[in-house]
């Protein structure tokens, strides 16, 4: 069994495209792309800062790198190498950052949960999202990637909240007690069957 060289890491940021060819590896504030059949590298991007989080475009085509300190995100082109994008949210801050399923929207969630801030990469559009729920696996869309459902919390009380992905509008709110349910599961009951009933 032939083993690679060892290569370096930050904050355990290795992960492969979702198509598998492509094998990304953080190293501070440095994304380095290999290939995964010869592993040499095909493309080297510097960010601003040490980066926080890294992700897949589930296209395999950009690379999102969230930099949590310093509230930023910067997006990369595999296919456009000179194409980048700088995502700043400010004063407000910075706690999470992921792709919608179309690989083109990324939603920024701020510290304390405040909003989720959806931006698109075609049209340049921003989005706002109110009331996000500070928990983990609050989030999650249809199978089908056409619908959002968000655990928020309102008026102190918890709601499952509906969005259209096309133009994020709000599409239904359902209150519930989760806390009887648990959260987790919770959301995706919901993205599963609110399409069943009018």
């Amino acid at each position: 069994m032939n083993f690679s060289e060892v290569f370096k890491q930050s904050n355990q940021l290795c992960k492969f495209s979702p198509d598998g060819k492509y094998l990304a590896t953080c190293v501070q504030y440095r994304l380095v792309v290999r290939d995964v059949s010869s592993l040499q590298i095909l493309q080297l991007y510097t960010c601003l800062d040490q980066i926080s989080h890294m992700e897949w475009s589930s296209d395999s085509l950009f690379i999102l790198c969230a930099m949590y300190k310093r509230g930023l995100v910067q997006v990369w082109s595999l296919e456009q190498p000179d194409w980048h994008c700088k995502i700043d949210e400010g004063s407000i801050g910075l706690v999470s950052s992921r792709w919608s399923p179309d690989g083109r929207h990324i939603l920024n969630t701020t510290e304390f949960h405040l909003r989720i801030t959806v931006w698109s990469l075609c049209t340049k559009a921003v989005s706002y999202i109110k009331y996000p729920k500070a928990c983990q696996k609050g989030i999650d869309f249809s199978r089908d990637g056409c619908y959002l459902a968000l655990a928020e919390r309102r008026d102190c009380k918890d709601y499952v909240s509906i969005f259209v992905c096309d133009d994020w509008h709000l599409l239904r709110v359902s209150w519930t007690q989760l806390f009887l349910f648990g959260l987790i599961g919770m959301v995706k009951l919901y993205i599963d069957r609110a399409m069943d009933y009018p």
